[in-house]
């Protein structure tokens, strides 16, 4: 063969091999109707937190920031909601579990998204942003701080208190209470002083307490969902597929779409789904600790926390009408749903940024939670769970993986 016969030949083999990788990927209709679904630009903006009439204000959200990244709210002035909720590590702290003044139990969730969210903590033991964001200061193993100690502290700034009563209108005075620290969650001395105040004194208290957790709830709200290089994909998809607009992602992600889409091969879309990618749900998959150091039953003793808690929806500090606080006052108590060992469902946004996983942080990667759920384990050993042991494989698990993280790859990247 001469020379130009075989470079003739070369040049048809490669022409035919770049019309074969242009052809478009082919979805179906219903592919297509699922995939829209995902999209962030189907969100809308986020719901009302009917418990914080300030959830929304700009003047609360500028108190707030100031008090999510400020130290001496803590009871060793070097630790605030940033250090577990760092920015760079889009609010969460990359740690098997949170580390405070002590160690948590509990992988740290991102606090991106919220806003969106109904039932706070992995339990579910608080119903809103700004009664999730009060926790943190009181934990022996998070701030450590105390009740008085974080209201006196806004006081005796005149930056935080000038901001506060911007928003808020006058802070109380405080001069009847002899005690330096107080607080009805902390240990006996300073439960003991809590409960030796009279109720109006307690009163003033929570008050200002309760606003700080608004504010901070206000800043938070703010922080939403990125759009991903999935989503700039999927809005450029029309009714038959991808378009000459549709920006180039790869083969190996459209494939973990499909099989995620997939029921008969896959769970996933049984518990993420929507644009935030989470149903906003409580599942047992296996991770509850029933023996050892580290117990966590999950949502059967969240649940009862929440319906117990002071700074709830129908609680006497929340903002809240009754027939406003529709989660919490229709709450499915019923004993057949399987609460021991159920924990909320996490959104999928952003997840190959926020690793490790699960609520125990036990799935160091995204491959390893692939893994999980393509073999549960053992119902002898952990209990009953509501996985099905699934028959992916290793391409299978990395295409997921591929579709997972193009989620949190941003869309100009």
């Amino acid at each position: 063969m001469s020379t130009s016969k075989a470079l003739a030949l070369v040049t048809l083999f490669c022409a035919a091999m770049d019309s074969a990788s242009a052809t478009p990927w082919e979805w179906t209709a219903r592919e297509v109707r699922v995939l829209k679904s995902f999209s962030l630009s189907a969100l809308g903006d986020p719901p009302p937190s009917p418990g914080n009439r300030w959830a929304d204000d700009p003047g609360a959200a500028t108190l707030g920031e100031a008090i999510f990244f400020d130290p001496s709210f803590s009871a060793n002035d070097q630790l605030s909601c940033a250090s577990c909720h760092a920015p760079d590590l889009d609010f969460a702290d990359g740690l098997t579990r949170a580390q405070g003044l002590g160690a948590g139990n509990r992988n740290t969730p991102t606090i991106t998204g919220t806003a969106w969210n109904t039932w706070f903590y992995w339990d579910g033991r608080r119903d809103s942003l700004w009664a999730q964001a009060l926790i943190p200061f009181e934990a022996h193993n998070e701030m450590g701080s105390d009740r008085l100690s974080v209201v006196r502290n806004v006081a005796s700034s005149h930056t935080l208190t000038a901001n506060y009563e911007a928003v808020f209108g006058p802070l109380p005075e405080f001069d009847d209470i002899a005690v330096a620290r107080a607080s009805p969650l902390a240990d006996a001395a300073l439960r003991d002083s809590w409960y030796r105040l009279n109720s109006e004194q307690q009163r003033r208290i929570n008050t200002v307490f309760v606003n700080i957790g608004k504010a901070v709830a206000a800043w938070e709200r703010t922080q939403h969902f990125k759009p991903s290089a999935f989503d700039s994909y999927i809005d450029s998809l029309d009714a038959l597929g991808e378009t000459e607009n549709t920006p180039e992602i790869s083969d190996d992600i459209k494939a973990g779409a499909r099989l995620f889409m997939d029921a008969d091969t896959t769970q996933c879309l049984q518990c993420h789904n929507g644009p935030t990618l989470t149903n906003g749900g409580f599942h047992n998959i296996g991770t509850g600790n029933f023996d050892g150091d580290m117990l966590d039953f999950g949502r059967v003793f969240g649940l009862q926390a929440v319906l117990m808690d002071e700074f709830n929806c129908l609680g006497p500090y929340s903002d809240a009408a009754p027939e406003d606080c529709t989660a919490l006052r229709f709450l499915n108590r019923g004993h057949h749903i399987p609460l021991e060992g159920a924990f909320k469902t996490p959104s999928l946004r952003g997840v190959d940024g926020t690793a490790p996983y699960f609520h125990d942080g036990s799935a160091a990667t995204l491959k390893d939670v692939m893994q999980h759920y393509n073999r549960p384990p053992d119902t002898a050993k952990v209990g009953e769970h509501e996985l099905n042991a699934l028959e992916l494989t290793d391409t299978d698990i990395e295409s997921l993986v591929a579709f997972m993280q193009a989620l949190t790859k941003a869309a100009t990247d």
